[in-house]
């Protein structure tokens, strides 16, 4: 059942936030246990010319930055528990920290794509699908309901914050 406060767009974020998550963990993890990339079809030749021997490093970055962030971020999103510790990194106040956070991973799987694109020179099916899903959750954040959802709003006599 679809809240009246949480429009569709909000719930297609959370999917896709969720399919990242579920996507990275498994690419990520795959790294960590088989750092030589076999198990996920890569040639350890893709790493010659970059600071890597091996896809463990790149796969502890995956899966944590790209993985656990967003996998973190599927509670938050839908339930908006204030949890002022998570403010910390989030530069946008007027907004609420998951709503930012899910910001920076678009980011992060867009700057992660290039970096690859940088380091192997050439871009696979599943490199150019991964940035255009970035493309993709960075637009659907960035749609002015899902913005207007993840407002908050000030109340200057008291100085607390509240959210819609």
């Amino acid at each position: 059942m679809i809240s009246r406060s949480r429009k569709p767009e909000i719930y297609f974020l959370v999917f896709l936030v969720a399919l990242q998550s579920v996507a990275a963990l498994y690419g990520g993890l795959s790294m960590i246990t088989d750092p030589s990339g076999s198990s996920l079809q890569l040639e350890i030749r893709l790493l010659q010319g970059s600071m890597f021997n091996s896809y463990i490093i790149p796969g502890l970055v995956l899966f944590l930055l790209l993985g656990l962030l967003p996998f973190v971020l599927i509670y938050p999103l839908l339930f908006k528990p204030k949890w002022a510790l998570m403010n910390i990194f989030n530069i946008y106040s007027g907004y609420y920290w998951a709503w930012t956070y899910t910001l920076y991973t678009a980011i992060m799987l867009i700057v992660w794509v290039n970096i690859q694109f940088l380091i192997i020179g050439s871009v696979s099916k599943a490199q150019s699908y991964a940035g255009l899903f970035g493309v993709l959750i960075l637009i659907v954040t960035l749609m002015p309901r899902v913005r207007r959802y993840y407002k908050v709003q000030r109340h200057s006599r008291n100085h607390t914050i509240t959210q819609k």
